[in-house]
């Protein structure tokens, strides 16, 4: 009967938020997916990683540029001609025109630049990088989606469960009163009973409270307005019932952090090649095509162009510069030993997570199973008490003694169904396949 009263009240708690939308776990999560704060930053990070790797490129491709310049000679440079060249003594002249106009385009394309392809061959981990963490803000979603939601379960089942136990109050205070007007009992018994009932409604209001908060949070986590109106609809399961993780083992290669991990050292890599092969020749060609007009006068000037062009290569031999290089591999050596050091660290944790996940499921499914054990034993407890009350064959004393124990059994209860949640998740991040369960729900 007890039972069924609570399913009573958790669908009338249903009823007074049907005009509100409602999500499963699943579809709180679907939701989050698609308005997520963290998961648009994750997708624009990819694209971005999409945008340095063109930019990778076109060092590679040609390079087009075009310039123009307009000089006016105020007063032109003076050239002394030695003596014989057109007398026998040395004559000042000035070359050259006021006005000079110059136009030109110039096309220059790397041919061989060994530093700036591997630059290009970072396009490659870089991307990987980035397709990695959106998995990453993917997977953070669904975990932070999942432990809020269990949250709201909780306390929810918390209120549902009080409201429950008010209702008994409601019944019993009347009856007390009435054996009271009848001498039957005494008023210490019926203000020990208002008692309970007034701090029964006050962990009412707190629970209510905390669900709210707990509901708030889980908006937020989803990317939902906080005002938005909403509610959930999955109940807490009970120990037979419950999501049951993955029977994949442990292996670091299925870790979002550990792929991460790799693509870093194989970019770190990539940049020490490139700093060692800036000591390498580059050789590039250009072509360049331009007019030039001249004269004294601006106006007319533009009546005379002539036309030039050229083609040419440039090699260009990196001979010293100050040490600046050799100090730039030392510090990429370091770095890299330093990031390899950092991963085996990572590596430790990661095993570290999985066992200390895999512990806290066993202890929590063990929980859960005995306090669920407990609260049916608690709830026959108070029902035979309560009819052995009414019957005269037991104390108040015995009937608040019951229900203290109920209160307990409920409380230890809803405690150990959210640890228990809050494990499998934890599990199954910790062994990378929180996703793949996210999609069985």
């Amino acid at each position: 009967m007890s039972r069924l009263l609570h399913t009573l009240v958790v669908l009338a708690f249903a009823g007074a938020t049907q005009a509100q939308q409602s999500f499963t776990l699943r579809q709180a999560i679907d939701y989050g997916r698609s308005h997520s704060p963290a998961m648009a930053i994750a997708a624009n990070d990819q694209r971005k990683a999409d945008a340095v790797a063109q930019e990778a490129v076109a060092g590679y491709l040609p390079q087009i540029n075009g310039a123009g310049s307009l000089d006016d000679n105020l007063k032109r440079q003076t050239t002394i001609l030695p003596a014989g060249t057109f007398g026998s003594e040395p004559r000042a002249v000035q070359f050259g025109t006021q006005f000079n106009t110059n136009l030109s385009v110039q096309a220059d394309q790397v041919l061989i630049d060994v530093a700036q392809l591997n630059g290009i061959q970072a396009n490659k981990p870089n991307r990987e990088m980035a397709a990695i963490k959106l998995k990453q803000a993917e997977e953070q979603l669904v975990y932070d989606v999942a432990k809020a939601y269990a949250q709201v379960q909780t306390y929810r089942e918390q209120v549902a469960l009080l409201d429950e136990n008010i209702k008994q109050y409601e019944e019993l205070v009347p009856i007390l009163r009435l054996r009271l007007e009848k001498g039957v009992v005494q008023q210490l018994d019926v203000d020990r009973v208002v008692v309970t009932q007034r701090n029964i409604n006050s962990q009412r209001t707190l629970a209510q409270a905390n669900y709210e908060v707990a509901l708030a949070q889980l908006k937020r986590t989803m990317g939902m307005p906080v005002q938005e109106q909403m509610t959930i609809a999955d109940a807490v399961r009970t120990a037979a019932d419950m999501h049951q993780p993955s029977t994949s083992a442990f292996a670091l290669d299925k870790l979002l952090g550990y792929r991460y991990n790799q693509q870093s050292e194989l970019l770190y890599g990539i940049d020490l090649k490139r700093k060692r092969n800036a000591f390498l020749p580059t050789l590039s060609a250009y072509g360049r095509y331009g007019a030039m007009a001249q004269g004294n006068e601006l106006g007319a000037s533009y009546d005379n162009w002539f036309g030039f062009a050229a083609v040419g290569l440039k090699l260009n031999v990196p001979l010293f510069s100050g040490l600046r290089r050799i100090s730039q591999i030392k510090q990429s050596e370091i770095a890299l030993a330093n990031l390899r050091e950092q991963q085996r660290n990572a590596n430790l944790g990661f095993e570290l997570d999985y066992m200390s996940a895999d512990t806290r499921l066993l202890s929590s499914t063990s929980t859960v199973s005995t306090d669920e054990d407990n609260l049916h034993l608690a709830e026959r407890v108070f029902a035979n008490t309560h009819l052995q009350y009414q019957q005269g064959l037991a104390s108040l004393s015995d009937l608040l003694n019951a229900d203290y124990q109920l209160k307990e059994a409920r409380n230890n209860w809803t405690t150990s169904v959210l640890n228990r949640s809050i494990a499998v998740i934890d599990l199954e991040k910790a062994k990378g396949t929180l996703l793949d369960f996210a999609n069985t729900l």
